[in-house]
């Protein structure tokens, strides 16, 4: 049974939200904005229970997402959405991979 966001314990909601930022960039290369649409509202959903730095980071985040959706055709994973995944990562209280 999945709880409502407003339920769960904010660390819960977050590796929920981390597992949504892999799926949207996974869908994005695919090229499957359907798909992608389902976590990118559920991104979004949880972020209102967050602080407003994290929504205005999910915000940003998925609209380079949508950016990418509508006006690249190969549906690249470029480097500003890879910055904008970073920094609501960062803002969650994790930290990315070092390269």
């Amino acid at each position: 049974m999945i709880k409502h966001p407003a339920l769960q314990l904010p660390i819960r909601s977050k590796l929920d939200m981390l597992n949504d930022i892999v799926q949207i960039v996974c869908y994005l290369h695919e090229g499957n904005r359907k798909e992608g649409e389902k976590y990118i509202n559920d991104l979004k959903l949880r972020a209102l229970f967050m602080n407003q730095e994290i929504q205005n980071c999910v915000l940003v985040f998925t609209d380079q997402v949508h950016f990418q959706f509508n006006f690249d055709p190969w549906h690249k994973v470029t480097s500003e959405i890879q910055h904008a995944a970073d920094h609501l990562i960062e803002e969650m209280g994790f930290q990315p991979p070092k390269e």
